[in-house]
């Protein structure tokens, strides 16, 4: 094989040789520069990412740092809430340890209350047995009062109707032989005897309130008030008077004892009347606020001081003399008996002149042996019109 000759650089061969590596070195420093400078977007790309998400972490730990804030804003309520609630518990410990003492203190005072009550106990029923003495004691007196009332009917009575009976012969066959002396006393022997046979008349009427007392029954007021009427009329027409009588119901009770009140109160009105004056009575009847009956005599005469009001109701007890107005002093004392036996009370208001008004307190109903039931069915319209008699 044969080599090929070389053929001998000229120096236009090498100048152009000298540009193209020229040229080569330039495109590789251009090159690389395009290199450097793509890098350096890759690595400012790199770093503006770095950036983004170093700003996105900062946002992130800012709304960490908040809600670590806010975490420690409640904490710090919870804390002050807990603290509340602490002082709250320890306030109820407080009050519960209070509440113990006063449970201790209780506990103390219940025992000595039932000690006390045990020994209220041991008292009470001693006396039930005294009480129970006291009602044998009571019905013995009462079987002795029986007695009484049947002796002071019949024992009493027979030989002061003899002394009556032997006075008025005497005074009819020889009153005229008998001097103005003895005739005096032969009027008042026989005045004394009609005041003791009237005193024993009341005497027997106030002990059989109880000792012949009958059950209570259904009874017409209104009825019973014409009756006591038609008995008075003759006094009635005596004083002139005049008596109303309003609306009166229909109540349980024993209707000769409420005759017998009536007459007593209606005839005290026309007996205690002004001398210059014609008696005024008016009767009539109200419903009290607890559902009881109230009776009420009301008159315009003589009237009395009520500081003798309790005096009025007892036996004996007179405010005027005999010669003044006649009586015994028994009647109102067994108004009142009667009114009590009925569950009742009386009572009056008066003064000197003005006139007095009874007030009688009764129950519409009773239960008793024949089962009649109380408070049922009480009558409680009352007409505003009442009728005159007169």
């Amino acid at each position: 094989m044969t080599a090929s000759p070389i053929a001998p650089s000229t120096p236009e061969d090498s100048s152009q040789t000298k540009s193209t590596a020229f040229g080569r070195a330039l495109l590789n420093i251009l090159e690389d520069f395009v290199s450097e400078q793509n890098q350096i977007r890759h690595t400012q790309n790199a770093v503006l990412n770095i950036l983004e998400d170093s700003a996105s972490e900062r946002g992130h730990f800012q709304d960490t740092q908040r809600a670590v804030l806010n975490t420690l804003e409640d904490f710090a309520d919870e804390k002050h809430h807990l603290e509340k609630m602490e002082r709250a518990v320890l306030n109820i410990l407080e009050d519960l340890g209070t509440e113990r003492d006063k449970l201790q203190e209780a506990q103390i005072h219940v025992r000595e209350r039932t000690a006390a009550l045990d020994q209220m106990n041991e008292q009470l029923m001693a006396a039930n047995e005294e009480l129970k003495g006291s009602s044998l004691r009571l019905e013995r007196s009462n079987r002795e009062l029986q007695d009484f009332a049947s002796v002071a009917s019949h024992d009493l009575q027979e030989p002061l109707r003899k002394v009556q009976a032997f006075g008025d012969r005497l005074k009819t066959g020889s009153g005229a032989a008998l001097d103005a002396q003895g005739r005096d006393y032969l009027e008042r022997m026989l005045s004394a005897t009609k005041r003791m046979q009237s005193l024993i008349q009341d005497l027997l009427s106030f002990c059989r309130v109880t000792s012949y007392a009958r059950l209570f029954l259904p009874v017409d007021l209104a009825q019973v008030a014409r009756e006591v009427l038609s008995d008075l009329e003759v006094r009635i027409a005596e004083t002139n008077a005049s008596v109303e009588v309003g609306h009166l119901p229909t109540i349980d009770a024993d209707a000769l004892q409420m005759r017998q009140l009536l007459q007593n109160l209606i005839g005290n009105a026309l007996k205690f009347h002004q001398k210059d004056k014609a008696p005024a009575v008016r009767l009539h009847s109200e419903i009290t606020a607890d559902g009881m009956l109230r009776l009420m005599v009301q008159d315009q005469g003589i009237g009395f001081d009520e500081k003798y009001l309790d005096r009025i109701f007892t036996v004996f007890q007179r405010l005027h003399s005999r010669a003044e107005y006649a009586g015994t002093g028994v009647g109102l004392a067994i108004c009142r008996k009667i009114a009590q036996r009925h569950g009742g009370d009386i009572t009056a208001k008066s003064a000197p002149g003005l006139g007095t008004s009874f007030l009688v307190v009764l129950p519409y109903r009773h239960v008793n042996g024949n089962g009649l039931p109380r408070g049922e069915d009480a009558d409680s319209s009352l007409p505003s019109a009442d009728e005159v008699i007169s």
